[in-house]
């Protein structure tokens, strides 16, 4: 599914490529090779775009003489990992391009309502009124962060409609412009993984191969030991074992 055609010629699933790229236990140079030739794998213009986000968001605070702030402090831990993500070896140019470059679909208000509200009826005629369309990954405007529709579905507890979109090609991995997604969310927000159905969420986004990155806060260990934290101890051994709830990985060839 979405494959990605690396530099070095060789092809894998997004999500797949994702995983190993944030595989638990595996050396930090180790997944930003190729896992068959070892050839450098370029960042995604993802975490180009997350990195460049923290370093304006470092200077805005040192401008205003802000650095003495938790903000401050939680920037410059998360542009650390971003750097460290990228590769100090990086040319500062090639990035790993899409298949698939079209900027994505804007959903009209009236759906992000609906998908707050649990109108999962509403929110999929519209995405199937248009399949040629990327619907199932449409982001909300720029005005409120370009949320995904996943993201949203996800922060708003709406179980079954993240499932639908899932099932309908929705990008796991999607990101708002604030580099979170709708994994991130559900293991760092304090209402996430406490809430009603917060482990069948984690479960779900892990099935379909969720990659535990932006940030600490959403690094595979952060997640195991959040979920111990809010008494999620099986959640906690999933997220231990060796896929660590997907169904499918890279493993070192």
């Amino acid at each position: 599914k979405d494959p990605v055609n690396l530099p070095c010629g060789h092809s894998f699933c997004d999500g797949c490529l994702d995983g190993w790229r944030s595989r638990y236990k595996v050396e930090e140079e180790m997944r930003r090779r190729c896992p068959i030739c070892r050839a450098r794998i370029p960042p995604s213009k993802e975490m180009v775009a997350l990195l460049l986000t923290l370093q304006k968001d470092k200077l805005k605070l040192e401008v205003s003489n802000n650095t003495s702030s938790e903000r401050y402090h939680r920037t410059c831990g998360l542009l650390k990992e971003a750097e460290e993500r990228v590769g100090a070896d990086w040319d500062g140019v090639t990035i790993l391009e899409d298949n698939d470059d079209k900027p994505p679909v804007v959903m009209p208000y009236y759906i992000a309502r609906a998908i707050r509200e649990g109108d999962a009826k509403s929110v999929l005629k519209w995405i199937n009124a248009n399949r040629r369309e990327d619907r199932a990954n449409a982001t909300s405007g720029v005005d409120t962060a370009s949320m995904p529709v996943l993201y949203i579905a996800a922060a708003c507890g709406q179980l079954a409609l993240m499932s639908h979109l899932l099932q309908l090609g929705a990008n796991v991995d999607g990101r708002a412009s604030s580099g979170i997604t709708a994994t991130s969310y559900t293991f760092g927000d304090s209402e996430g993984l406490p809430s009603r159905n917060g482990s069948e969420k984690a479960r779900l986004l892990l099935s379909w191969g969720a990659s535990f990155f932006p940030g600490r806060e959403c690094s595979r260990e952060a997640c195991i030991r959040k979920a111990r934290i809010y008494g999620r101890p099986e959640l906690a051994k999933l997220l231990e074992s060796e896929l660590g709830g997907r169904r499918c990985e890279i493993f070192n060839l």
